[in-house]
């Protein structure tokens, strides 16, 4: 933030101009005339109300000519001379406080608390806009932006004793290579690689494990092909052939990845482990991975579908194991083979499909949908969770979705009809290619970094919601209106997944406009979808089964829970938008519930260390701000008169100004004006994807502040 000659500087840098204690100049009407222009503090910035008006504006958050008019307060017009500062809090702000505090000084205990939780905002603003901005890789944190709590947590990240595993993963990533710095270590032993190549029983047993247990929507391989590479390997190591002898690097990697997911899930699965036994399992999951690695590392000649296919599915095992940064280079080579296949363009007869001169294939046509298909997904994620923007452009792409035919039912010369079908799997496929259609839609419209005015990003919000409502009345009853508990496991997988991807998209497309007035119908979709959300990640987390299936369920829940602790102390710091009190309990404990399963998670998984971390900041003010209010309710019901048993306290909140009346004029003002100070009050549309990224920020003590230069922030 450009930092302005404030009279609030003067209180904490000494001027060296300034006369010793006890003596004071003579002063000429020139130079008093200096020093008041020196005090008057430099307005660069004017509210979007003072700007089209064109009237002189003091440049706070509420400026005064907006409170005395009652207006709202925007600061979102374009801001042509460089990063636009932000506005600091209001003076008023302060003097209600401060009056507030004299006023009630001989309160109880509970008024006492209160005081101090709503008094140490304004502190905390003072001392944060004397600090210095902050600078990481090209990314700037303002002390004054929604975002302080961010600093807290790298700070406790940064400062980690040297038996902490984050912390020496932190440490060691000076020594890892680009494409795996911050990821954990891989547990290999040097082996040879028919030596990896697990018992035949072993290997048919994983592989049967991961088509009916480890798939859910990423279906991109024929079973029955797969199936029969299997055998291929099985046979070259009894005949003591090359491993890789008729089926290639890409099709051998893809069976050793699959041995290494299918084994991973079955340890996770399995329960509880001491992480001694957890590092044991990853071992041997590792070592089928990383032998698979060294193939694909190795492929030689012309790209195959298998060549996609075996990075696809190593960037999925590489995302469970929380090797993020590996997986987000290794998709990038992926996705730049799928171009070169030209995977996402539609094939017709003028382009024979896959070379000229070779003769149609079904299966191989079907799985290059389906492959790009999962490729598209993949990205569509990875863009959310990294807060990066998305490989794929949508005006790019022209290929088809893949034909809604289970792999049984699928011949080389096309698809054989069944007499009963049934229900298809690749319909999950589908949808959740549709929905990511949908989703990056959101991240492209509502998110986006042009100068948009917030009208235009609600609209966009409200137009993508009611695709999304489209979306899920297009479910088959089995993914939609079906209870998941009555389905088979693998339909029931699915179907969690649609109501996972659908919740956590509503949440996307609506949590930016938490802090907005007026917001009344997005606000509601993102609570209910979090409420929501919470639930089902709360009967997830009681089948392990389920909560494994999806690696990017720990990301949805620390979505969520940031939700609910920004609106639970939006509660606080704003008038309510008539929520029941008694579902905005529930909603706080179903996310107490979900804050312990993902610290229970926390244990081998470094991005979730961090999501923990991150959590506890807002967590620990969401905690400060329901205890202010209901030691604030507690005060309004003994202070209003006349008032009888008829459930009014949950209906009081902050709206009612004949009955805050009751509780003194500058309390009453304060609630009324919605003025109570939040650590979330500049919070941007730009800051919710920076939250998202997070967790996977580099913490080099080389390239950011060390902690003993973070900003003071109490």
């Amino acid at each position: 933030m450009a930092s302005s000659p404030s009279s609030q500087g003067s209180l904490l840098v000494p001027d060296p101009h300034r006369a010793p204690p006890g003596k004071r100049p003579a002063t000429t009407n020139d130079d008093a005339d200096d020093e008041n222009r020196r005090k008057d503090p430099k307005i660069t910035r004017a509210c979007d109300t003072c700007k089209r008006k064109k009237i002189r504006c003091d440049g706070t958050l509420p400026c005064k000519n907006c409170a005395r008019r009652k207006l709202h307060c925007f600061y979102n017009a374009k801001y042509n001379r460089g990063r636009p500062p932000t506005p600091p809090p209001s003076t008023t702000i302060i003097e209600h406080h401060a009056r507030w505090q004299s006023d009630h000084s001989k309160q109880s205990s509970n008024s006492q608390h209160l005081r101090g939780v709503t008094h140490h905002a304004p502190e905390s603003s003072i001392q944060s806009r004397a600090s210095p901005e902050a600078e990481y890789e090209a990314q700037y944190s303002d002390p004054t932006s929604g975002l302080n709590f961010l600093q807290r947590a790298w700070k406790k990240l940064l400062t980690q004793n040297d038996e902490s595993a984050l912390y020496q993963l932190n440490s060691a990533g000076k020594d890892q290579l680009l494409t795996s710095v911050g990821d954990p270590p891989f547990h290999v032993d040097d082996a040879v690689l028919d030596d990896v190549i697990p018992a035949a029983s072993t290997a048919r047993d994983l592989q049967e494990f991961y088509f009916e247990t480890c798939v859910v929507t990423y279906r991109m391989f024929h079973r029955q092909v797969v199936e029969g590479w299997m055998e291929i390997l099985l046979n070259n190591r009894q005949e003591r052939r090359p491993i890789t002898h008729a089926l290639g690097n890409s099709r051998t990697a893809i069976l050793l990845t699959i041995m290494a997911i299918a084994a991973l899930r079955r340890e996770k699965i399995n329960g509880e482990r001491s992480q001694g036994d957890e590092m044991s399992g990853l071992r041997t999951s590792d070592q089928y991975f990383t032998a698979g690695m060294r193939l694909t590392d190795m492929e030689t000649g012309f790209p195959r579908l298998e060549s996609v296919q075996a990075r696809l599915i190593q960037v999925l095992y590489l995302l469970q194991t929380a090797r993020m940064n590996k997986a987000w280079y290794t998709f990038g080579n992926a996705f730049h083979v799928t171009l070169s296949l030209g995977m996402h363009r539609r094939r017709d007869q003028r382009r024979d499909f896959p070379l000229p001169g070779h003769p149609h294939n079904y299966i191989i046509a079907e799985c290059y949908k389906r492959t790009f298909w999962v490729a598209y997904i993949i990205d569509t994620y990875l863009s959310i969770v990294f807060g990066r923007p998305r490989l794929y452009r949508d005006e790019d792409i022209d290929q088809d979705f893949p034909d809604m035919v289970n792999d049984e039912d699928m011949k080389p010369q096309g698809p054989s009809i069944s007499d009963d079908p049934g229900d298809c799997y690749i319909d999950a496929l589908i949808l959740h290619a549709k929905i990511a259609q949908i989703i990056g839609k959101v991240s492209r419209e509502v998110y986006s970094i042009s100068d948009l005015p917030n009208q235009d990003r609600l609209a966009a919000a409200q137009r993508l919601c009611h695709d999304l409502h489209e979306w899920w009345a297009s479910l088959p009853p089995h993914l939609g209106t079906v209870r998941p508990s009555t389905l088979i496991p693998s339909f029931r997988r699915q179907a969690i997944a649609m109501r996972l991807a659908y919740f956590h998209a509503l949440i996307h497309a609506n949590r930016p406009f938490l802090l907005s007035e007026g917001a009344y119908e997005n606000i509601a979709e993102c609570i209910n979808a979090a409420k929501d959300s919470l639930e089902l990640l709360n009967r997830m987390a009681e089948d392990s089964t389920l909560f494994y299936s999806f690696w990017w369920t720990h990301y949805v829940m620390f979505c969520v829970l940031a939700v609910v602790y920004v609106w639970e102390i939006q509660q606080t710091t704003r008038s309510s938008y008539g929520n029941d009190d008694q579902s905005l309990s529930k909603i706080f404990e179903l996310a107490e519930k979900c804050y312990g399963h993902l610290k229970r998670a926390s244990t081998s998984l470094s991005q979730n260390q961090r999501y923990s971390f991150i959590l506890d900041e807002l967590r620990s003010e969401a905690q400060r701000c329901r205890n202010a209010r209901e030691s604030l309710q507690s005060q309004l019901l003994g202070n209003i008169h006349g008032v009888e048993g008829e459930g009014h306290v949950a209906d009081i909140g902050f709206t009612l100004p004949q009955d805050l009346e009751s509780c003194g004029p500058h309390t009453a003002s304060l609630l009324q004006e919605g003025t109570m100070p939040s650590v979330l009050e500049n919070l941007q549309f730009s800051d919710w994807l920076m939250l998202d990224s997070s967790a996977f920020l580099p913490l080099s003590d080389t390239n950011y502040v060390s902690p003993t230069n973070f900003p003071v922030i109490e």
